[in-house]
């Protein structure tokens, strides 16, 4: 019917709002499982000296409200607006502080775990953590580079590809026609791989962890390293 049922805090709060429950300018009130609520609690900027997230267990048959947890920033971030407070599924707490350009993920107990921000002049309305799988559009990119006698290495590279697990090297003598010639583990934003072959042509295959093939590169030559310093990359 859209009756209001139940207030809590302001001044026609129907609970009996206990120690720390109350808040000024907050956001973001969540009901969780259990009689439970978070918020981001903005604080009064000419009286508080940080912003924070509280949760808030609420008995409905006492109509009282206790405060159950806290977490705060060691920086003591007070954020005049916005912010938000999103549980995630283990337990942890991840807020963003609104006004203020910074977002951070605590254990359940209120340790800070992660703390990053943007740039000063950013705002964030919200901020969420969510799983997040990458699968650029572009190809991978690939560099090869001529050593002694047979030996070449490639140096490949997929920027935002976030499920790459392992780099296949093809070579052969026509682009079109290119054979596994040998592989490597990912090993951060771009891995090295060394092997021996007489192939004009090389390329990089990107692989998931079940092997799935995820793209590839185009097929490149071999550079030659520069006489003055045996090298081709800078």
């Amino acid at each position: 019917t859209g009756e209001v049922v139940w207030r809590l805090g302001g001044e026609k709060s129907d609970f009996d709002m206990g120690y720390g429950t109350r808040t000024d300018w907050q956001h973001d009130a969540r009901l969780h499982p259990g009689g439970l609520i978070t918020i981001f609690d903005n604080g009064g900027v000419q009286k508080d000296v940080q912003s924070r997230v509280i949760v808030v267990e609420i008995d409905e048959d006492d109509m009282r409200a206790t405060l159950v947890g806290e977490y705060t920033h060691p920086d003591k971030i007070l954020a005049a607006t916005q912010g938000n407070a999103q549980v995630l599924p283990n337990g942890n707490v991840f807020v963003g502080w609104g006004s203020e350009p910074h977002f951070s993920e605590f254990s359940r107990d209120g340790e800070l775990l992660f703390d990053a921000s943007f740039p000063s002049q950013v705002e964030s309305y919200r901020a969420f953590r969510f799983p997040w799988k990458g699968l650029p559009e572009d190809r991978p990119a690939v560099v090869a580079e001529s050593g002694s006698g047979e030996e070449v290495t490639l140096y490949v590279s997929w920027n935002g590809a976030t499920e790459v697990d392992t780099w296949q090297v093809l070579a052969g003598g026509d682009p079109g026609k290119l054979e596994p010639a040998g592989s490597a583990p990912r090993k951060g934003f771009e891995t090295a791989v060394t092997l021996d072959t007489k192939e004009p042509y090389l390329a990089a295959r990107a692989k998931d962890s079940s092997g799935r093939i995820l793209g590839s590169s185009e097929a490149v030559k071999p550079a030659e390293p520069t006489a003055s310093t045996g090298q081709t990359r800078s």
